[in-house]
């Protein structure tokens, strides 16, 4: 096997020259028959390969709106972990390069630990996760994938790791302050929780259960995130919560946010600035020279590329009606329909506690005064008609399905306390028939053995790469297509800014093309469906600037452009110098057969197509009575403007616009006692980050 078959970003990592296969999806030995494929051992075929050894994948494959989904989710819990106090830390991320990018700090050690804040670490997962979640969120902005590459460029990767390393200071602190929250107050934070409920307003734990699963947490960690989470808002509402909002500064920021100031002005027109002439043949060489990027082509690159997918695979299999019953028999549980029951789940924080509400259950206690009396109500226990695997462990789900129905079990520990269960109606197990899933079951069989064989396949074409041979040649004996697009820019686009069609299932085809120079060979890279891909960079076209003579017209129009703006920008500040000399108002304008308009009223933050943001800006700076000038919102004129009066806001101490400016001012101040506190936790308990485990997690794709 080549060396860069193991390159893909997206697939299991590389242990001893040969890549591990991922247990989430290949488990091991099994204890299933492999199926065969029904060509014959012939070679003409993709799938002739026999699968091997111990194949599995895991079935249900989720699809991908639904990680995405689950992704959202695992957002909300994020949010309501921490309420405002999250808002808080995130206003710690533009100052948290400060804390940690001195070079100094950076160390050499190994393991799985990113960086230490004191005894608290942040190992590779958890950052690993969480810069993928800052990069899905930035690409959500753009409206585009985001690799690692942007990543680093936009600083996405260093501000997640500050992001950690002020939360590590955090837990830190809460830790050496003794602060803790016990099981009963975790557990109850976490059922209660609106983003774990389904559709009927109750805790959802098959919703539970898919969201960790598909974003890597285990449930233990969940609980203990969830517990560090509470302990911060303890230690944060503490440093915070009674702070004094100063009234003079109250009234500063009320000044600023709420002065209105009125004004006179005019519109000067581009036509002010009189007929501009061509200019004479050096003055136009040298604004070429000066501007030579405006009339540069962009490099454009010839690229090839090759995919690989799952179906490429299944288009030529053929499985035998023997082995399909007999992947049948193997996975039947699968399809058939398991019993389902109506269930109640009441959870306390001790087992003595359980048993006393089990006994005044069964003394014939009413369940919902039992339930009210820690703080919840009856859809808050009721989990809905629920199988035995959607309950949230094994042994909450051997309680709930050994009892019968109408019956209260004996309280059982979970991981979210001890529990006890009241079963309702129960709707009993039916069996699937080979005929109903016949065809469903074919496919996932395909599909399940394509996925095995891929990874093969490719490491045969690897082989044949690292060999010498063309990827035109693999193409054709693989009978795969290869297809070429000529001259495409970085951005996807040709060299006259039309868009390039681009498969939307190869990410980073563009990106890997352009961090490659021709001829290199490039290692495979991961398809949105589970597949590879390849792409070689074929002629690489430098950027280019355009010739005096093939763009002088463009370059004229732009001089002129230029020169009329510099015109007319040069009267605007001769006509601010005469009013400010004290010159009227009406008298400078009537010279240009205009007449002063009035802007009643304009805030600080105000724009509108005649009035640009700068132009305002600018009138906000000048002294009532001065003159000034900026652009209009829309077109090529300027405005000559005069500050009329400047009136200074008036609120009642008691009124909402003053207590939502007050507010806005106490959470400016909260944060910056946040920012301080955690800056010196940082500096007391000590930062470190593993600099060369940190370098190999946000490599760009195509190194790594």
């Amino acid at each position: 096997m080549s060396a860069s078959a193991c390159r893909p970003s997206s697939r299991p990592p590389c242990e001893g020259g040969r890549r591990r296969r991922a247990t989430g999806i290949f488990q091991g030995k099994s204890s299933r028959k492999p199926l065969r494929s029904a060509c014959g051992g012939k070679a003409s075929h993709l799938s002739c390969r026999p699968p091997a050894r111990g194949w599995r994948p895991v079935r249900g494959r989720r699809q991908k709106g639904s990680r995405q989904k689950d992704r959202t989710m695992l957002d909300s819990l994020r949010r309501s972990a921490s309420g405002w106090v999250a808002k808080l830390l995130i206003g710690l991320l533009a100052v948290s390069f400060a804390v940690w990018g001195i070079a100094d700090i950076f160390t050499g050690f190994g393991g799985d630990t990113v960086a230490t804040v004191g005894d608290e670490e942040i190992d590779a997962v958890s950052y690993e996760r969480e810069l993928r979640v800052e990069m899905d969120r930035f690409s959500q902005r753009l409206g585009q994938p985001v690799a690692l590459a942007d990543a680093r460029r936009f600083g996405i990767d260093r501000a997640t790791l500050g992001r950690l390393i002020n939360v590590a200071a955090l837990d830190g602190a809460t830790k050496d302050m003794g602060l803790a929250v016990g099981d009963e107050a975790v557990g109850q934070a976490i059922v209660t929780d609106p983003n774990l409920q389904g559709g009927f307003g109750r805790f959802d734990r098959e919703l539970f259960r898919q969201t960790l699963r598909a974003n890597g947490i285990d449930e233990e960690r969940f609980v203990e995130q969830r517990r560090k989470a509470m302990a911060r808002d303890q230690l944060v509402s503490a440093l915070t919560l009674g702070v004094a909002t100063p009234e003079a500064l109250v009234k500063v920021v009320a000044n600023y946010q709420e002065e209105i100031r009125t004004a006179g002005y005019i519109i000067l027109p581009p036509s002010l600035a009189g007929k501009i002439d061509d200019p004479d043949a050096e003055t136009l060489q040298s604004f070429y020279e000066a501007g030579a990027s405006a009339f540069t082509l962009p490099e454009t690159r010839d690229i090839s590329f090759m995919v690989l997918e799952p179906e490429h695979i299944t288009q030529t299999m053929t499985i035998s009606e023997d082995d399909l019953r007999a992947a049948y028999e193997q996975r039947r549980g699968d399809y058939d329909v398991p019993e389902r029951r109506e269930v109640q789940q009441i959870t306390f924080g001790t087992e003595e506690a359980a048993n006393e509400a089990l006994a005044k259950l069964r003394a014939g206690a009413a369940a919902d005064i039992i339930v009210k009396e820690i703080g919840l109500t009856m859809e808050d226990v009721d989990l809905g008609t629920v199988s035995r695997g959607e309950m949230l462990s094994p042994e909450l789900a051997d309680a709930a399905f050994s009892i019968e129905s109408g019956a209260w079990s004996a309280p059982v520990k979970g991981p979210l306390g001890w529990s006890i269960f009241h079963v309702g109606a129960i709707a009993e197990a039916k069996p699937s028939t080979y005929e109903e899933v016949r065809d469903k079951l074919r496919r996932t069989v395909e599909l399940e053995m394509a996925q095995e064989q891929i990874y093969d396949i490719q490491n045969s074409i690897e082989d044949a790469r690292a060999g010498g041979e063309p990827l035109e040649s693999i193409a054709t004996r693989y009978n795969l297509n290869l297809r070429q697009i000529g001259g495409v820019t970085s951005d996807g686009k040709t060299r006259l800014g039309d868009p390039v069609e681009l498969p939307e299932s190869l990410p980073g085809l563009i990106e890997t093309a352009y961090a490659n120079g021709a001829g290199e060979q490039i290692p495979p890279l991961a398809t949105t469906g589970q597949g590879y891909y390849w792409v070689q960079v074929d002629a690489v076209t430098p950027a280019a600037v355009q010739p005096l003579e093939e763009v002088r017209d463009r370059v004229v129009s732009i001089w002129k452009q230029r020169e009329s703006a510099s015109r007319l920008q040069a009267l605007a500040e001769k006509l601010v110098e005469r009013g400010n000399a004290g010159e009227s108002f009406e008298k400078i304008a009537a010279e240009y057969d205009r007449s002063v308009l009035a802007m009643p009223g304009i805030q600080r933050n105000a724009q509108s197509d005649t009035f640009s943001r700068p132009a305002v800006a600018r009138l906000f700076a000048t002294p009532e009575g001065g003159f000034t000038f900026g652009p209009v919102g829309v077109g090529e004129s300027l405005l000559l403007m005069q500050v009329r009066e400047i009136r200074e806001p008036s609120f009642e101490k008691g009124s909402g616009k003053y207590a939502e400016i007050e507010k806005s001012v106490r959470d400016s101040i909260q944060a910056d006692i946040l920012q301080s506190f955690v800056f010196g936790y940082q500096t007391e308990l000590g930062v470190e980050v593993n600099s060369v485990l940190y370098e190999q997690m946000t490599s760009t794709d195509t190194a790594r």
